[in-house]
C-alpha cells in the first residue's frame, strides 16, 4: 500500500508539472515580449543617429589617438601608437565599424522594402565612407560579402581586393547621388546633415573625388573627375566649410566631443617636432590652434611652443621634460585640462572643403582636370583659417579669433606663394593639405603614404619605419582563417610594411 500511495503521488505531481509547463509554454511569447521594444523597425530614422554617433566617436578617437601620431602631427614614444600588435584593431583601428554597419545595412534593407530612396541614398554614402576608412587602413577587407550573415548566411566573408573595393565605392556613390531627393519620405534622425539631402549629395561627390585621386597612381582619374566637375547641377560638391561633412557635438551629457570627459590630457602625447617645424617655418598661426603653450610658459606674456620627436626613447626628459613640451591644442582639450575647455568646439571631420580644394589644385597641376590650380590652392588655405576662427569659443582667453588669422604676407612668402616648378607646386599643395588634415589623422596618414609629403623620420622606437597599414584583428586569423590567409598571400603578408594597393612605391 505504501508503494501504491507513492506511485499515485508521483503520477499526480507529474500531471501537475506537465500542466504548468504547458500553460507557461502557451504564454511564453507573451510573457517574454517587451511591450516597450518594437519587434521590427520600419523607420530608418530610428537607426540613423546611433549609427552616426557610434562610428564617428570611434573615428574621432582612433584618428586622434592613432592617426594623428602616425601622420606625425602628434608625437609619442611609439611612432604611430600602432604598438606593433593586432589586438587593438577594433578599439582604435575602426574594425568595429563592421558591427555598426549591420545597422547601416538594416537601413538599406528597410528602405528597399518600403521604397525609401532618400534613406537608401544616405546609407549608401555613409557605408562608402566607412568602407573607405577601413580599406585605407588595412588594404584588402571583406566588402561584397560583408554584413551578410543575416541575409545570405555568410559567416566567413571573403576579402575583396582594394581595387575592387574602390570600384564598388565609386559605383555606390554614383547611385546614391542619383537617388537622393527622389524619394517622398522626409528624413529624421540625421544628426550629420539634419536631413539636408543636397548636403549628402555634396558629400557623395566630394568623396568620389577623394577616392579618384587616391587611386590615381593605379587608375587614371581624369574621366571620373571631369564627369563630376563639368556638370555641377548633377554632381554638386562642397562650397565652403559650412557645408562640409562635420559632426557638430552638443553640450549635453554624453553628446559632447568624445574626449571631453577623459581624465588626462597630453600625458605622453605632444606636438610633434615635424609639425612644429613646418608651422614655425611658415609663420603659421595655426600653431596656437594645433598646440598649447608649454606648461612652463602657459601663463607668461610670451608663450612658447615646443614639440617632441616621434618615437624617441627619452621623451620624459627631452628638452627638459613635459614642462617644456606642448600638449595638443585647447580646442581638443578635456575639461580636466582647463576650465575653458569646450564640449562643442571640436568637430568630428569626415571630409572638409579645404581637402576638396587641395584635391582640385593637385588634379589641375597634374592635368587630370582643367581649372585654376592656384585659385583652388589659395581657397583651401584661406578656408582653413576661416574654419578654425569659427571654432574658437568666446570664453577662450588664448587663442582668440585674431590670433588665428594670418596677415597678407602669409600668402606671398616663398614657402607658400604658388610659384616654382610643377614639383615645387605639388610639394606646397601637399604640405598645406597635410596641415589641413590635422584633425583627420588617418586621412593625413593616407596622404603621406600616397605622396611622401611631409618627410617623416621614424624614431628608434618605431623599428626604423613608419607603418604603411595596420594588422588585421587577431579574431580574423582565428575565425575567418581561410579567407584571411588568401588575402595575406595576395597582399604580401599581414605586416605593417605591406603596402596597400594604391600606395605605389
Amino acid at each position: 500500500m505504501k508503494n501504491s500511495w507513492k506511485r499515485r503521488l508521483w503520477a499526480f505531481m507529474l500531471v501537475l508539472i506537465l500542466s504548468v509547463t504547458a500553460a507557461c509554454t502557451d504564454e511564453f511569447e507573451e510573457i517574454n515580449t517587451n511591450p516597450n521594444v518594437p519587434e521590427s523597425v520600419n523607420n530608418p530614422g530610428l537607426l540613423l543617429p546611433s549609427v552616426i554617433r557610434s562610428t564617428l566617436n570611434d573615428h574621432y578617437t582612433g584618428s586622434w589617438r592613432r592617426g594623428a601620431i602616425v601622420a606625425d602631427y602628434l608625437a609619442n614614444q611609439f611612432v604611430s601608437a600602432f604598438d606593433w600588435t593586432p589586438s587593438d584593431a577594433s578599439d582604435y583601428f575602426l574594425w568595429s565599424f563592421y558591427g555598426d554597419m549591420r545597422n547601416v545595412q538594416n537601413i538599406i534593407d528597410i528602405s528597399e522594402e518600403y521604397g525609401y530612396e532618400n534613406y537608401r541614398g544616405i546609407a549608401l554614402v555613409y557605408r562608402s565612407f566607412l568602407f573607405q576608412s577601413l580599406t585605407d587602413i588595412y588594404g584588402d577587407i571583406p566588402f561584397t560579402e560583408a554584413i551578410k550573415a543575416k541575409s545570405d548566411n555568410i559567416n566567413f566573408p571573403k576579402y575583396d581586393t582594394q581595387e575592387e573595393i574602390y570600384a564598388g565605392l565609386l559605383a555606390d556613390l554614383e547611385e546614391a547621388n542619383s537617388i537622393l531627393g527622389s524619394g517622398t519620405e522626409s528624413i529624421t534622425g540625421d544628426i550629420l546633415f539634419d536631413g539636408d539631402l543636397m548636403s549628402w549629395r555634396k558629400f557623395a561627390n566630394s568623396l568620389q573625388l577623394r577616392i579618384l585621386l587616391r587611386q590615381s597612381d593605379r587608375v587614371d582619374p581624369s574621366a571620373g573627375m571631369q564627369k563630376i566637375l563639368n556638370d555641377p547641377d548633377t554632381y554638386p560638391i562642397f562650397t565652403s566649410h559650412e557645408d562640409q561633412a562635420a559632426l557638430q557635438y552638443l553640450d549635453e551629457l554624453g553628446n559632447e566631443f568624445p574626449r571631453y570627459r577623459v581624465t588626462t590630457y597630453g600625458g605622453s602625447t605632444h606636438l610633434s617636432t615635424t609639425l612644429e617645424t613646418y608651422l614655425k617655418d611658415l609663420n603659421d598661426p595655426r600653431l596656437v590652434v594645433f598646440a598649447s603653450p608649454t606648461p612652463a610658459t602657459a601663463s607668461a606674456n610670451v608663450k612658447e611652443y615646443a614639440g617632441v620627436p616621434n618615437g624617441i626613447n627619452n621623451e620624459d626628459t627631452y628638452n627638459g621634460g613635459s614642462a617644456y613640451q606642448s600638449p595638443p591644442g585647447l580646442l581638443w582639450a578635456p575639461l580636466v585640462y582647463s576650465a575653458e575647455a569646450s564640449p562643442t568646439a571640436a568637430q568630428s571631420l569626415l571630409m572638409t572643403y579645404s581637402e576638396l580644394q587641395f584635391i582640385l589644385a593637385e588634379s589641375v597641376e597634374k592635368g587630370y582636370i582643367t581649372g585654376d590650380a592656384e585659385a583652388f590652392y589659395l581657397s583651401g588655405i584661406e578656408d582653413q583659417f576661416d574654419y578654425y576662427a569659427s571654432r574658437i569659443p568666446e570664453n577662450f582667453t588664448y587663442p582668440q579669433v585674431a590670433d588665428v588669422m594670418p596677415d597678407a604676407s602669409y600668402y606671398t612668402q616663398e614657402l607658400v606663394a604658388y610659384e616654382g616648378t610643377t614639383e615645387e607646386k605639388l610639394e606646397k599643395i601637399g604640405i598645406q593639405k597635410w596641415l589641413a588634415l590635422f584633425n583627420c589623422g588617418y586621412e593625413g596618414w593616407s596622404e603621406w603614404r600616397r605622396t611622401g609629403i611631409p618627410d617623416i623620420v621614424p624614431g628608434p622606437n618605431s623599428s626604423g619605419a613608419v607603418p604603411l597599414r595596420h594588422f588585421y584583428p587577431l579574431s580574423e586569423g582565428n575565425l575567418n582563417k581561410a579567407n584571411y590567409d588568401v588575402a595575406n598571400a595576395r597582399q604580401g603578408g599581414d605586416l605593417l610594411q605591406t603596402r596597400v594597393w594604391w600606395d605605389v612605391d
